[in-house]
């Protein structure tokens, strides 16, 4: 076992890679390998086909910086969720503040979240948006995380990118696998997936589940409870779909989950997190449960000329929360929150057919409608000051039409044009009580935001195995309403980001090797900005940056067996502008957002059976507060995974955090300046056994 450890020294897995089947030229590459069986073997990267523009495409060949990863690559890395992927992007970071928690905050180039905003990185499943980005990947064809500004078409909230997941629709042909898992912390995790025929070929359905059970990783002092952040987590997909001889296809989706978890895990000092990073003094055990409802339809028809596309979906989410935010055995301060949402949405659009040779383009409209609960329980009745209630009701309408179009000019230069306008109406009612302070707040503020997206380019392809690209999009991202700021002080404006960026994607070698490089310049103004003691926030638009950088991606097919991979991301992120009681904060950098991060890697593969994999994620240079007073220092996670397929099972043993690395998911002022956090995982480790057929 280790020497094929160290055979496979870390692996960025961000797409398959394969030897190719075909013996013809391609441009694009990915990470995935396969040999010709009738002539001499091939060793070259495969392409992946990707719908990053609402189109059908190759990553290689679409004019738009992303990161791929394929299914099968999930797999051989055990990425089990959207955390685990957003560590192998170039410049990407997420904070979190648990398990499947409502603070999920994804951070890309430097464009950063709050707490009480929504995510600068619009999050989608089957073309279908999430709010909250914190998900377990089940049974997934692949993930598209876009960089830069996506908002032409993507609208709301993509201001800094978006992630596409897209999972496996239903196939006329049975498949299916069934996988069982055990490891340290008494994890337990069993996965069954079936797909096939129904009726007749016309009709075919893909069900997937997979249910895990853990004791978590964090005990309680001083009584030595083990299991303070226990965690159950249910996942279902069920799909039908419609596809005979014809111009249709249709698919109606249901996606389930149901999550669990202790979630005491805040430790009162950053200094204790360093020293015992999963050692807590809460005197009260906490909870999070999370419920997701989401039904689908989508429905696809190719006119002789142009494809109609129409995806409707509702979704039902509850998320309720309770925890011991002092972090200390004295009952001092409790939060308990309630969040329930109900979302409807619904894109209709048109666009060219995959196979068209002349001008690629989309056009269409969107309809988003979106009611939010919040509760939100502060308890200080431990320090004589009772209870502070806040209740929020908000809806969000949002509307927009927007259109793109790649028009060729010449054989190898294309000029690219798109726009859309945004609308956004925000209705809130909100009252805020305090018995102790004779607080009684009521007010119910409506805003409204609108803006024009505009995106030009220019995609240039001097050889047939170099594109290049340059873009000048705007991004954009609502204003709202902050419960917890003070009376008066809720309401804050939207943002907006400029973005300049040259890309160069290429392969060489008999598209053996790919590499991709792109520089980015991010002027951000009217910046949302945020400060937190402990429940309390304070959101202004008083910011401005800019942040530029450089992002490198690379895989070599080094043989047949052997892929090496690489990735790069560094940006200079910080305020131009910004004041706030007296101090200047310019040139500082906003708060969790890395200077760099990286990731390299190999994965071997046996003429036998056998296979190693492994990767080395890192990042620095990320503060948690404005005044970039309180830092993670750079760390580094080690991952491998060694197994042995044969005929239709596979036995394998993976490993994360093989260092068990001591580093914060999210840091925040506990009051007077101290700043407390919660530690991420440590080494875990543990074996599967799958069938498949």
């Amino acid at each position: 076992m280790v020497p094929l450890v160290c055979l496979a020294v870390a692996q960025m897995a961000w797409g398959s890679v394969a030897v190719a089947q075909e013996a013809g030229d391609s441009a694009e590459t990915s990470p995935s390998a396969a040999s010709d069986a009738d002539t001499a073997t091939v060793i070259r990267l495969a392409p992946v086909t990707v719908t990053a523009e609402k189109m059908t495409g190759t990553a290689q060949e679409t004019p738009v910086t992303m990161t791929v990863v394929t299914g099968e690559d999930l797999e051989r890395a055990v990425v089990r969720d959207t955390k685990e992927i957003i560590r192998r992007v170039p410049n990407m970071y997420v904070t979190t503040a648990g398990q499947h928690s409502t603070v999920s905050m994804i951070s890309l180039r430097g464009v950063t979240p709050l707490m009480k905003t929504e995510n600068p990185v619009g999050f989608f499943v089957d073309g279908v948006h999430y709010r909250h980005p914190d998900m377990d990947l089940l049974d997934i064809d692949r993930v598209e995380v876009l960089r830069g500004p996506q908002s032409t078409l993507y609208g709301r909230n993509t201001e800094a990118g978006a992630i596409n997941i897209v999972t496996r629709d239903p196939e006329p042909f049975w498949e299916g696998a069934v996988s069982f898992g055990y490891g340290n912390y008494d994890t337990k995790t069993v996965t069954a997936i079936v797909g096939g025929p129904l009726w007749n070929n016309d009709w075919s359905f893909r069900t997937a589940l997979r249910y895990l059970d853990s004791d978590g990783y964090f005990t309680r002092e001083p009584d030595g409870v083990e299991d303070v952040d226990d965690a159950s987590d249910l996942n279902t997909r069920v799909k039908l779909r419609w596809n005979p001889d014809g111009p249709w296809d249709v698919i109606a989706a249901y996606d389930g989950q149901r999550y669990r978890d202790g979630m005491t895990n805040i430790a009162a000092s950053l200094d204790q997190l360093r020293d015992d990073p999963h050692t807590v003094y809460a005197d009260r055990i906490g909870f999070n449960n999370t419920d997701v409802h989401s039904g689908s339809l989508r429905v696809v028809y190719e006119a002789p000329w142009f494809a109609v596309t129409s995806i409707s979906s509702y979704t039902d989410e509850e998320k309720i929360s309770g925890n011991d935010v002092d972090a200390t055995v004295f009952d001092m301060f409790r939060l308990d929150t309630e969040i329930e949402t109900s979302r409807f949405t619904q894109e209709l659009r048109l666009s060219s057919l995959d196979n068209d040779s002349g001008p690629r383009w989309v056009a269409g409209m969107y309809y988003f409608d979106q009611t939010d609960n919040e509760d939100v329980e502060f308890d200080m009745s431990g320090i004589g000051f009772g209870v502070q209630d806040i209740h929020t009701e908000t809806d969000t309408l949002n509307m927009a039409a927007f259109g793109q179009v790649t028009w060729p000019v010449l054989d190898n230069l294309s000029v690219i044009g798109g726009l859309r306008y945004d609308y956004e109406r925000k209705e809130v009612d909100n009252r805020q009580t305090m018995a102790a302070m004779g607080l009684d707040y009521r007010t119910s503020p409506e805003m409204t935001f609108d803006a024009w997206l505009p995106k030009v380019g220019l995609e240039y392809t001097p050889l047939p195995n170099i594109m290049t690209y340059f873009t000048y999009s705007q991004g954009y991202k609502a204003g709202g309403f902050n419960n917890l700021g003070s009376p008066g002080q809720e309401i804050y404006d939207a943002e907006y980001t400029t973005n300049y960026e040259v890309g160069v994607k290429s392969s060489f070698f008999d598209n053996r090797l790919q590499a991709n490089v792109s520089l980015f310049w991010i002027d951000w103004t009217d910046q949302q900005v945020e400060e937190i003691i402990l429940t309390q926030s304070r959101i202004t638009n008083a910011g401005k940056s800019v942040s530029r950088g450089i992002e490198v991606e690379t895989a070599w097919q080094a043989t047949e067996g052997l892929l090496l991979t690489g990735s790069v991301g560094w940006n200079d992120a910080h305020f131009t502008e910004y004041m706030d009681g007296g101090n200047d904060y310019s040139g500082n950098r906003p708060p969790n957002a890395p200077i760099y991060t990286y990731s390299i890697g190999a994965d071997y593969t046996f003429d036998n059976g056998l296979y190693a994999h492994a990767d080395w994620l890192g990042m620095g240079g990320l503060y948690y507060d404005t005044a970039n007073t309180q830092k993670e220092d750079h760390y580094g996670l080690l991952n491998f995974k060694i197994g042995y397929e044969w005929e239709n099972f596979e036995l394998a043993f993976w490993m994360k955090n093989a260092l068990d690395e001591a580093y914060a998911t999210r840091a925040f002022d506990m009051g007077g300046g101290t700043y407390g956090g919660i530690a991420g995982d440590p080494r875990t480790f543990g074996m599967v056994v799958t069938a498949r057929w």
